[in-house]
């Protein structure tokens, strides 16, 4: 079932984070900018069609953070928010390579109790993570 499952979760999150014709200028990358919100720093499992997979996201207090860690698809970013806005920028891994990949992500994002949506700012998707 695993060999299953993980081709198709990764088909799903590169479906979410397949690129867009036309750029998006609002990432907002001025270090002068940069915050770090404390309530998203820590280890996050993904929710799909009631399924939770977990280590899906590790948020660092530095700002970098990693996808799927350990896995050899794992995605290593940056990452900083601005009010409710997420900014994810890959520096490494699958999608940083794969050119039909974002590598600048936005979000708009909520955190109720240990759960954090993802709404992106680019594309039609929601991600739901789980606090671990």
């Amino acid at each position: 079932m695993r060999k299953i499952l993980l081709p198709a979760l990764l088909l799903i999150v590169g479906l979410f984070v397949f690129a867009a014709c036309g750029g998006n200028n609002d990432n907002n990358n001025n270090a002068n900018n940069q915050e770090q919100d404390s309530r998203i720093v820590g280890m996050w499992s993904f929710e799909f069609m009631g399924m939770v997979l977990p280590n899906a996201y590790d948020f660092r207090a530095d700002g970098t953070g990693t996808r799927w860690p350990g896995e050899e698809y794992e995605d290593r970013f940056n990452w900083h928010t601005n009010g409710n806005n997420l900014y994810v920028t890959m520096t490494s891994g699958a999608a940083f390579d794969n050119p039909l990949f974002l590598n600048n992500e936005n979000w708009t994002f909520t955190i109720s109790g240990d759960t954090l949506t993802l709404t992106s700012r680019q594309e039609d998707m929601v991600e739901v993570l789980i606090r671990q």
